[in-house]
């Protein structure tokens, strides 16, 4: 049976690692969200199902912090640039079951040099419903808010998200766990012209626990490819890493690679 908090671990909010370089022009898409770390699942023996490259409406539980690290080659995607690092913390509070979920980020773009420029990102879900070994949530939320530095003309963007989570039964008396997150921002769409100039449009992301620490997605945007891993330590709790390529055909020619360290408590 499928509970919030107690079917698979909804301890993190499953964004993406690589929401500076969405902020910074990058490929990412995932409009500002801050990831966490993902847990294991211990109604399915298999991860927390993320999704890499686009947002999701999955809302971590009420009181939980985080702090993420993103280190991404090369910035913005531009062969010419040195790699670069970005820092993010925030909390979540309120009962995406009983009412709503409130999601606050600081985003910190660049370490060198380091907090010479970030924003602020906020987010409300809520759970739509949830029975048997599946649950449904709905987010809404806006990024680049309160820049200061090289963020602090940025226009604001805004992102909403649908996202389903489901248990598939197997043949061995295990269950699979799987997201699927469809959305639609203001700038989730990367041109494909090889200027970086973002634009509207939809997205589309489909997650998989692999095993019971390591996670598996790709996802869609218009003009791009998304493909990432997740893995949680089980010798550190709240503690993970994500690794993954945006635009993995270089369609844009702004393709990166992404590594992340989070930890959520």
């Amino acid at each position: 049976m499928f509970r919030y908090a107690q079917g698979f671990a909804l301890a993190a909010v499953l964004g993406c690692v690589g929401f500076a370089a969405q902020a910074q022009d990058g490929a990412s898409v995932t409009g500002g969200a801050a990831p966490l770390a993902v847990q294991p699942s211990p109604s399915a023996s298999l991860a927390f199902p993320s999704v890499f490259g686009v947002g999701s409406a999955v809302a971590a539980p009420s009181g939980t912090r985080f702090v993420a690290l993103s280190y991404v080659s090369p910035r913005e995607g531009i062969s010419t640039k040195d790699d670069d690092g970005d820092v993010s913390f925030g909390f979540a509070l309120g009962n995406p079951v009983s009412g709503v979920s409130a999601q606050v980020s600081v985003n910190i773009l660049g370490l060198n040099p380091f907090a010479e420029s970030g924003s602020v990102s906020a987010s409300l879900s809520r759970m739509l419903r949830a029975g048997g070994t599946s649950a449904t949530f709905a987010s809404i939320s806006a990024g680049n808010l309160l820049g200061w530095g090289d963020a602090s003309g940025s226009e604001p963007t805004y992102v909403a998200t649908l996202s389903h989570v489901q248990a598939f039964p197997l043949a061995n008396g295990t269950e699979l766990p799987m997201q699927f997150s469809f959305g639609y921002g203001s700038d989730t769409t990367l041109s494909d012209d090889g200027l970086g100039t973002r634009g509207p449009g939809a997205f589309f992301g489909v997650g998989m626990g692999l095993t019971e620490t390591l996670a598996g997605s790709i996802s869609f945007t218009r003009s791009q490819i998304n493909m990432g891993f997740s893995l949680s330590i089980p010798q550190i709790e709240g503690a993970g890493l994500s690794l993954g390529v945006y635009d993995i055909t270089d369609n844009t020619s702004r393709q990166q690679v992404s590594l992340g360290l989070s930890f959520a408590f």
